[in-house]
């Protein structure tokens, strides 16, 4: 599998990450403390509804996505090309123009300022993400890599005003104010792509009788993949939802801290699921299958590890954010189903979108995101506390995990069984490791569990990548 990946181009994007993640700390620690328990409450309520804003595109940007996955840039046609970015801006404009207009005459208070926001938001975050895009299916990942690194600067730099300003006057700082330089990031980064790829955004470009044809084909081939997209979201955030539906601010203050430690988790990994899909793509079906068990192999082993840190971040709370010492609760019971989401959307999905599947996924994603639903529902109206909507969650996400894993297994005969049983025997090892009290003891002793289980049952693993490194 070494000699498949691109570890060069992984090696870049994990090192923006490994910056993203420093930033990540500051606003998931710094922040918090900085703003107080119900601004972080409305500020996570922003960046919930932000999430789904990928969806205002229709699928234009995946269609691209899927047709030219894998070519080289200058093998790009400059005039088409123009001519969909120009279609692509405006389209989001109008959109962007819509909600504000509905948010300016249908909403109040707080809730005006978060929707403002998310207009403009979606109008230069779904820009940046077609540009992204483009630097994925043409392999130019330093590029995406540099924007990260400047988007976690800048980040870094926001906390900071923000700290700076509430040592002079704490009573300016509010979540309002860091928004406000949230989406001054997200502008500055939109102008930065159009002008790294004008060649491709300015100049002649074919006339619109002939590029509609292929807007109208990009979204055909692209919706199904956008919806696929927009569901495994809604899955991975329906408890939120209904923590944010069904609870005050403080609640949902509390429960989205808890994510926002995960996604610290989700930033790190990041990286392989970014260079991925154009990998897999210049794969015959043949490689796909031998390789589908190493890969998920790879993320669930490398997740496992990362859940060490649910040690340090425990007494980083306890000691920096005791305010958010409930979220502590949330966090242990939701911590593994990120090995499960992980195998889902890094390695299943971009398998699914190699063998033109995205249909069968999407319809996959409906079904569990009518059960996450359900499941949720019944959880508030027969226990009532956020934790047992997390729990109900943690078991949508399995059956999600085997329903999508079902199909590659009958159609491609991967193999699954020793995956499976790691997930399991390490998920169980995590919960009862964590009842123990003392932090130090219970993360010495994860550790070493760790370490034990995944050389017993992956050694053979181990042994063929040593070989292949040194034949």
């Amino acid at each position: 599998m070494s000699n498949r990946l691109e570890i060069k181009s992984i090696f870049q994007v994990a090192l923006s990450n490994i910056l993203k993640l420093l930033s990540g700390v500051l606003v998931g620690f710094l922040l918090p403390k900085l703003i107080g328990v119900e601004d972080y409450g409305y500020y996570k309520t922003f960046t919930l509804y932000a999430s789904y804003v990928g969806v205002f595109h229709f699928g234009l940007a995946d269609g691209i996505y899927l047709k030219f996955g894998g070519l080289n840039y200058n093998e790009l046609d400059r005039k088409h090309f123009r001519f969909y970015i120009r279609f692509f801006i405006f389209l989001e404009m109008i959109i962007s123009l819509m909600l504000m207009i509905y948010s300016l005459f249908f909403l109040k208070n707080d809730y005006l300022f978060i929707f403002v926001c998310i207009s403009i938001f979606l109008f230069f975050n779904n820009i940046i993400g077609y540009f992204q895009l483009i630097s994925q299916i043409t392999s130019r990942f330093k590029e995406l890599a540099i924007r990260n690194i400047i988007n976690s600067l800048l980040t870094v730099v926001s906390v900071l005003i923000i700290l700076l300003i509430s040592k002079i006057d704490s009573n300016i700082v509010s979540y309002k104010l860091y928004v406000i330089q949230y989406l001054l990031i997200f502008i500055v980064l939109a102008i930065w792509y159009i002008k790294t790829y004008s060649d491709i955004v300015f100049g002649e470009m074919i006339l619109f009788k002939y590029g509609i044809n292929d807007i109208v084909y990009f979204i055909k081939i692209g919706f199904p993949l956008m919806l696929s997209i927009l569901c495994s979201s809604l899955v991975l955030t329906i408890d939120r939802q209904f923590v944010s539906i069904l609870y005050d601010i403080r609640t949902y203050s509390l429960y989205a801290f808890a994510y926002n430690m995960l996604s610290l988790i989700t930033t790190s990994i990041s990286a392989i699921s970014t260079v991925l899909y154009p990998t897999l793509k210049r794969m015959d079906k043949k490689n796909l299958q031998e390789n589908y068990s190493n890969l998920n192999s790879i993320i669930i082993m490398l997740v496992y590890g990362c859940m060490i840190t649910y040690f340090p971040l425990s007494v980083i709370v306890r000691q920096f954010l005791p305010q958010y010492l409930n979220s502590l609760y949330i966090f242990r019971i939701i911590f593994p189903g990120l090995v499960l989401s992980s195998s889902i959307t890094i390695v299943m999905h971009n398998y699914y979108k190699t063998l033109s599947m995205n249909t069968e996924f999407f319809v996959k994603c409906v079904i569990v995101l009518i059960l996450s639903t359900l499941a949720n529902w019944i959880a508030y109206k027969f226990v009532g506390t956020p934790s047992s909507i997390s729990i109900a969650s943690i078991i949508v996400l399995f059956f999600w995990y085997i329903s999508v894993e079902y199909s590659l297994i009958s159609k491609y005969c991967v193999a699954w069984k020793k995956n499976m049983g790691y997930i399991l025997l390490m998920m169980f090892s995590f919960y009862i490791i964590t009842l123990i009290n003392n932090i130090i003891l219970s993360g010495f002793i994860y550790i070493s569990i760790y370490i034990l289980i995944t050389f017993v049952i992956f050694h053979d693993k181990f042994k063929s990548i040593f070989i292949d490194n040194h034949s």
